[in-house]
Formats: C-alpha cells, sequence, structure tokens
C-alpha cells in the first residue's frame, strides 16, 4: 500500500479543515439567528438550508453505484494466484475477532451512557426537519425481520432490482460479492476484460464522488446552520456530547489492548508499552496510521524482538488491512442519531450495519474525504437517515485522533499476539543457550 502523494494530503486536509469550518461557521450563524427570533431570517436560512438538502441528494444518489462498483472492482481485481497464507488466515480470524469485541464494547458503553441522556424533543425535531420526507417514510415502513432465520434468508434478494429500490444494502453488497466471485472464474481473457471494465468504472464513479465532495463545506454550513437555527446553543451542547463520548470510548479501547497484549501475547505491559509509544506519538500528530508503520518496525523490533516475518509481513498487514476503529466510531455514529431521532435499532439492523461496514471496508478506495461517503451505505443498511450521521461527520476530525491512536495500537497488538510463538520460542532458544554456556 503505497503512501499518500503531497498533493493527495494537502486536498485531504484542505477539505477537513473547510468542513470543520463550516460547521463551525455554521452553528455560529444558526445560533445567532435563533437567539435573533426574526421569522424573516429563519425562513431565509431555511431556504439556504435547501442547498444542503441537494448536496445530500447527490450523495445519496452514488450510494448503491459506489457499493457494486468498488467491491466488483476489489474483488474481480484481487490477484487470480494470490493465496492467503497461515498466517493471513489467522491474522483475518484475530482482525474479525478484535472487531467484534470493539463492537462489543461500543454498543456497552454507548447504549448506557445514551439511556441516561433523555432524548431532546427539540433536537430531535431540528434534526427530523431536515430529512427528506419520503426517506423517513421507507425507514419507518421497512419490515424488521421477525427472527435471525427470516433475517438471514432475506440476505439473499429475491429480486436485487427491487432491493435497490427499497434501499436495501447488505442484499445487494452480497449478490455483488457473489457474482464478483464468479467472475473470477471465467477464461483469463474474459475475467481480465471485466477486470479492466469494473476498474473504469470505479475510477468514474471516484471522480464523481470527488466533484460531489467539492461542496461538502457548502453542504455541511448549511445542514448546521438550518440545524442551530431551530436548536440554539443546545446544538453544540449535543455535538460536543458526541465527541466526548466517541473520544472516551477510542481512549477505552486503546487502554484495554494493554492487558489484552499482555496476556494473549504472552509479554509484559512495560515491554509493549515502550515498544508502541513511538508509533503513538507518529499517529496522534499526523492522524496516519500509515505514516506509523516505521516506528511500529522500529519498535516491535527493539523492545518486542518481533520476527523478520512479523514486522516484514504482519505489521503491514495490519496497517493496511485492519482498522480497530471501523467497530467503534460508525457504531456510535449510529447509535447517537437513533437515539436523538427515536429510531429502534434491533439486532438484525445492528448486524446489517456491522456487515456492511467491515464488508466494505476492504472495498474503499483512498480518496481525500470520501470515508464519510464509503460508510453511508452502512447506515442505510440499518435503516438510519444520514443527514444527521454527515453532520457528526464534520466533526471526526477530533475523535479521528484518537481513532488513529486506537489503530496504530491495536496493529501492534495484532502482530504481537500473531508472532507469539515464534517469539516465545526464540526466547526459550536463546535462554537454553546462554544456560549451557
Amino acid at each position: 500500500m503505497s503512501a499518500p502523494s503531497p498533493r493527495r494530503r494537502g486536498r485531504g486536509l484542505n477539505l477537513t479543515v473547510g468542513g470543520l469550518a463550516a460547521l463551525v461557521a455554521g452553528l455560529a450563524v444558526g445560533i445567532l439567528v435563533h437567539r435573533s427570533g426574526n421569522p424573516a431570517l429563519r425562513s431565509a436560512l431555511d431556504a439556504f438550508g435547501v442547498l444542503g438538502q441537494l448536496w445530500v441528494a447527490a450523495l445519496r444518489m452514488t450510494v448503491i453505484p459506489l457499493v457494486i462498483i468498488l467491491t466488483l472492482a476489489a474483488i474481480v481485481g484481487a490477484g487470480r494466484e494470490r493465496s492467503i497464507g497461515a498466517l493471513g488466515a489467522k491474522a483475518l480470524v484475530l482482525f474479525l475477532a478484535m472487531l467484534a469485541g470493539a463492537a462489543c464494547l461500543t454498543l456497552a458503553v454507548a447504549r448506557t451512557v445514551l439511556a441516561s441522556r433523555p432524548i431532546d424533543p427539540v433536537a430531535a425535531a431540528s434534526f427530523r426537519a431536515q430529512m427528506a420526507p419520503p426517506e423517513l417514510a421507507a425507514a419507518a415502513e421497512r419490515p424488521h425481520a421477525a427472527s435471525l432465520a427470516d433475517w438471514l434468508v432475506g440476505l439473499i434478494p429475491v429480486n436485487v432490482f427491487a432491493s435497490a429500490v427499497r434501499g436495501e444494502i447488505l442484499p445487494i453488497l452480497i449478490f455483488t460479492a457473489l457474482f464478483g466471485l464468479a467472475v473470477r472464474r471465467l477464461a483469463r481473457a474474459d475475467h481480465e476484460l471485466l477486470r479492466r471494465v469494473f476498474e473504469g468504472f470505479a475510477s468514474a464513479m471516484m471522480a464523481l464522488i470527488g466533484f460531489i465532495m467539492k461542496a461538502l463545506p457548502l453542504g455541511v454550513f448549511a445542514l448546521c446552520a438550518v440545524f442551530a437555527s431551530h436548536l440554539g446553543a443546545r446544538a453544540t451542547g449535543l455535538i460536543v456530547f458526541y465527541i466526548v463520548l466517541v473520544s472516551g470510548i477510542l481512549v477505552l479501547a486503546t487502554i484495554l489492548l494493554y492487558p489484552l497484549t499482555a496476556v494473549l501475547g504472552r509479554t509484559s505491559l512495560a515491554r509493549f508499552a515502550r515498544a508502541v509509544a513511538p508509533a503513538q506519538v507518529v499517529a496522534v500528530s499526523t492522524r496516519s496510521s500509515l505514516a506509523s508503520l516505521p516506528a511500529l518496525v522500529e519498535g516491535g523490533r527493539r523492545h518486542l524482538r518481533l520476527s523478520e516475518s512479523a514486522t516484514g509481513f504482519l505489521l503491514p498487514l495490519c496497517v493496511a488491512t485492519f482498522k480497530l476503529d471501523y467497530g467503534i466510531s460508525s457504531l456510535v455514529r449510529l447509535l447517537f442519531v437513533a437515539h436523538v431521532l427515536d429510531i429502534p435499532l434491533g439486532p438484525p439492523e445492528i448486524a446489517a450495519f456491522l456487515m456492511t461496514q467491515f464488508l466494505l471496508s476492504f472495498s474503499g478506495a483512498g480518496i481525500p474525504g470520501a470515508g464519510s461517503v464509503r460508510s453511508l451505505p452502512a447506515f442505510l443498511a440499518a435503516g438510519v437517515p444520514i443527514e444527521g450521521v454527515l453532520i457528526l461527520n464534520a466533526v471526526d476530525s477530533i475523535p479521528d485522533i484518537f481513532a488513529t491512536l486506537a489503530n496504530s495500537t491495536a496493529d501492534m497488538s495484532a502482530a504481537t499476539i500473531l508472532s507469539r510463538k515464534d517469539r516465545v520460542r526464540r526466547e526459550e532458544a536463546e535462554a537454553s543457550t546462554v544456560a549451557g554456556s
């Protein structure tokens, strides 16, 4: 996985700064309009808010094509002869287990905290005022699975086009993955032809997404201004509460990785802390797991005495494919928006969200600002409107610091656990040699 170019990083930084500045400006303007109590100003701001709704509609327009094209390009574009070794298979199992553990921790903590905070009816009304009526109606009319068996059967779409019309993302994603695997079994010439077609479509889709994302500051400003004009200063308190909640859970997950690694990786807390500390500093300062890879390798070799296979294969694999915050950040956002809007989320909706989120994480394209777009299908799969999600996405630059910290720590933790047998065997052999001499 190559590092992003300076120009690309600059674009991503400008988009992040622009989105955050637009959020602050939108909240300020909305609060001022709310305090003025001037009906004319509020009506004018509501009319301006149509721009935000148009931006959201443009993003929603790309969701299903994005799911299909990126998944096909990722599956069909993978090398036909590439095989996953035993170590890679173990890594995948560990990644999924850690993601599931992070999701369980998030559900336990976030639901407990949110349950202690009553729903603000004014905040809920302000959020709902910005939702497209057809989408809310569709979400309300969407049938919930009567049982786990019914939900599992429903994952296989009887009519793919009908599922697309209803916005059922997970069945579409499963069908697309199966279709991509079938394409991989075609003759080489047909496989290569379709690979080029899918990759071309993916490039065109990314160009479209990049064009829409250029309007992110305008869209965020419009959404936040209308939101704050209805809610006043309570809008700021609601967003600060979200930031504290998601950042707190990310920090808690990072802390829990230390005893987990000590037990499963058979190392001491002090050794692991010394090994991962330099990478954590890089991660916090750059907000990039990729940038922390050299420090992870150096710390792993010096303090944990990781093998060449661990530092040359496991750590790069972890940094490239394993993001612990996929089981935390987006799930907190889902629970938070559902709590504010009083949308019930049962096990089927949460399972659909997590499955979609984890599957899409392997098919996302790395363009600046695309992260928030890539996660939108998972929210739609759970039946949660995306307008409130987009408002929270604008402040992700703050929790992202703690997310990168958690990811870099989890990368070192996974590599330490996976290389435990090799490391312990080597240390025992060295101890026996010293004792014999």
